[in-house]
């Protein structure tokens, strides 16, 4: 959708895994082939997460529907997948709890809570709020993460790099430990419960514009962290980090590069307060430079790997949470997300 002039909108929730001891990523689907998952999005709505990925709402499920306040709903979604797109007179978003990774011996639970508005009006580029309650012990080496429920931006990509202007972000979210939403992520506390997750954007480019929709097919993958919690949760390359760093609006970002299982370029850059145990629970900037400070790159200054080039194509953006393990129902809440990408 186009606001302004060559102002492209469009927001998407759906689901991705990124971290892990390999080098994670799960709604970020390197780590899925890493380590020899499924692909992320792929597949319709299911419950028995034969086909997870889903884009598309259907009737069923594993769902209820509340009206806790006058004008707005909230639905929760405990499906393994389910595309969920709440009408909307401006922009559309889809969101998915894809829980990809559990199986019938996974000990856990998580459901996914979306709050949307009756009238269908929503402010300009802004998401519906969402939070997703979850806890899961620890899966096996081969398959470390459970879900990845998140929100991906739709129907405005694949784009050329090069026809970007910029791709501005704002977002705010928070990690607690229980059964509902906090105001402030307490490290303490998520210690506490031993949580094991993270909190990214993700991206996947390639040269061929088809291929750069697919997290599978596509050559190279672009992320940004802002949480990394717990030991089971790394980016790949984190033992050989790159010198390369960036400041977007007051906050620092350091960038990770390796090559995933399944032979894909990964670039990672992680907020410096979630390098040092800390949170960027709000930021507010325009991240197009993380795409473009690559340009100049060589292999030597990315561990061995080629960079990604402006005649690319970004074809997938999404914002989501990884869910790899928990002591105790934890809660990722979602008040506030909005991106906008202008050519």
């Amino acid at each position: 959708m186009v606001f302004g002039i060559g102002l492209i909108v469009n927001a998407v929730l759906v689901a991705i895994p990124v971290g892990g001891s390999v080098g994670a990523l799960m709604g970020i689907d390197a780590h899925r082939s890493a380590t020899g998952q499924k692909p992320l999005f792929t597949g319709g709505n299911t419950e028995d997460g034969t086909t997870p990925g889903g884009g598309s709402t259907g009737d069923g499920g594993d769902h209820h529907t509340t009206t806790p306040v006058h004008g707005t709903q909230m639905t929760e979604y405990c499906d393994l997948s389910w595309g969920i797109t709440p009408p909307s007179k401006t922009e559309q978003y889809t969101l998915n709890p894809n829980q990809w990774g559990v199986t019938d011996t996974t000990v856990g639970k998580l459901c996914m809570n979306v709050t949307t508005f009756k009238n269908e009006t929503y402010p300009t580029n802004t998401a519906p709020e969402f939070s997703v309650n979850w806890k899961f012990d620890a899966g096996p080496e081969t398959q470390p993460v459970h879900a990845y429920s998140n929100i991906r931006v739709d129907d405005v990509l694949p784009l050329a790099l090069d026809s970007m202007q910029q791709l501005y972000l704002d977002l705010h979210w928070t990690y607690g430990s229980g059964n509902a939403s906090v105001e402030t992520t307490s490290s303490d506390d998520l210690k506490a419960a031993n949580l094991n997750t993270n909190v990214a954007i993700d991206m996947f480019l390639d040269s061929d514009k088809t291929k750069a929709e697919n997290g599978t097919n596509a050559a190279y993958e672009v992320m940004v962290w802002f949480a990394q919690i717990g030991a089971a949760t790394q980016p790949i390359g984190l033992q050989n980090k790159s010198k390369a760093t960036r400041n977007l609006n007051g906050t620092n970002f350091e960038l990770y590069a390796g090559q995933n299982g399944q032979g894909q370029n990964v670039m990672s850059w992680v907020s410096e307060e979630a390098v040092n145990g800390g949170f960027t629970e709000r930021f507010a900037g325009d991240i197009y430079p993380l795409i473009t400070d690559l340009y100049s790159m060589t292999s030597a200054d990315l561990n061995d790997i080629e960079p990604p080039s402006k005649d690319d194509f970004l074809g997938s953006l999404a914002f989501g949470t990884e869910a790899f393990y928990s002591g105790e129902f934890v809660t990722f809440s979602v008040p506030e997300y909005k991106i906008d990408i202008r050519t």
